[in-house]
């Protein structure tokens, strides 16, 4: 068995002359399959002569190549690539068009939009025609399509996935470590594509840098700062400060290059404050308590304050007069000092 393979979209005629004559295959449509195969049994014969002609379709019309990625997925910020690749292009031209407003982004090696983020790259004599999309963000998320400019269109459709990644710091947000203890933070980013780039650590709005025997001030500060960052199922930056001091205190930032930060803030406490410490990155819970249990004690105060107030109580811890309920009481003449004496008979005439 003899196979030759000809370019798709063709007319294939194949023919077999042999000693016994000439037996011919008829012409195959435009329509088969990607690639054709024009196979015939052959004898042991002598003499075979075997010969395949072909007849283009429509001059010769282009195509996709369909064995490229067309679902991409990239993190803000991080350029992304649309790989478009057209076969026997021609005389026509490849333009890249976003979907969600049929915007044109390139025609050629041009570019139509104010948006300088587009581009079109295409090196000389090659059959790829690819989208670069610089600094994406996730507006730019959708469908794009390649297109060429046959008559009808032939078009072929990319999805760009761009996600923005979100940096967690291990642990309570505030952090409290006694003088001279070592501080830990970790810095974890769980989603998204490996190629994250690295982390960087911010004391305020100061880099924070390992000390190391280089850019050591004193030399027993050596190796007091370190930051480790390494990639298991996630990029994990560790930020240590051992021997803590009271000018470590402060707002702690963890900056990946392709995801949004994230902050903790360090307390370095001198002296004995065990109700405020944080050991091995316990909730921070237990260090507001005592606000909590303060903030109950003056709301019990002002309550009973309120209340007593309706009941009229004054300063001496009695009820006062408004309340009373006895009658009145007139106190006797002198003779009776002290005592009290009943009011006069009530008269319903005058006497």
């Amino acid at each position: 068995m003899t196979t030759t393979a000809f370019p798709p979209q063709t007319r294939v005629r194949c023919e077999v002359t042999t000693a016994y004559g000439t037996h011919s295959a008829p012409m195959l449509p435009p329509t088969v399959p990607l690639i054709q195969y024009c196979s015939f049994p052959l004898s042991v014969s002598s003499n075979i002569i075997m010969t395949a002609t072909t007849e283009e379709s429509d001059a010769a019309q282009p195509y996709f190549d369909f064995d490229v990625p067309r679902n991409l997925t990239v993190t803000v910020g991080q350029t992304g690539f649309l790989h478009c690749r057209v076969e026997r292009l021609g005389d026509q031209d490849v333009a890249w068009i976003r979907q969600r407003d049929l915007h044109i982004l390139t025609m050629g090696a041009s570019t139509y939009t104010s948006d300088q983020r587009f581009q079109v790259i295409r090196p000389e004599g090659s059959v790829n025609w690819t989208l670069q999309i610089k600094y994406p963000q996730t507006r730019d998320s959708g469908v794009y399509e390649c297109q060429i400019n046959t008559e009808p269109k032939m078009s072929l459709s990319y999805v760009l996935n761009v996600i923005e990644l979100r940096a967690r710091i291990l642990g309570p947000s505030d952090i409290f470590i006694k003088s001279g203890s070592e501080i830990t933070m970790v810095c974890a980013i769980q989603q998204g594509p490996h190629e994250l780039g690295t982390v960087f650590w911010y004391k305020g709005n100061t880099l924070v840098e390992p000390l190391t025997q280089e850019n050591d001030i004193h030399s027993g500060d050596r190796g007091r700062i370190t930051i480790e960052t390494d990639w298991t199922d996630a990029l994990t930056s560790r930020l240590k400060i051992k021997r803590a001091v009271q000018g470590d205190t402060g707002n702690y930032t963890c900056v990946p290059t392709m995801a949004r930060s994230a902050s903790v803030y360090a307390h370095v406490i001198s002296g004995e404050h065990p109700a405020a410490m944080q050991h091995n990155a316990a909730p921070a819970t237990a260090t507001r308590r005592p606000s909590l249990r303060h903030s109950v004690c003056i709301l019990l105060l002002l309550h009973l304050a309120a209340l007593a107030h309706l009941l009229g109580w004054n300063r001496t811890g009695g009820p006062s007069n408004i309340l009373r309920r006895h009658p009145p009481v007139h106190r006797c003449a002198p003779g009776h000092p002290g005592a009290p004496c009943p009011l006069p008979p009530f008269h319903a005439h005058p006497s």
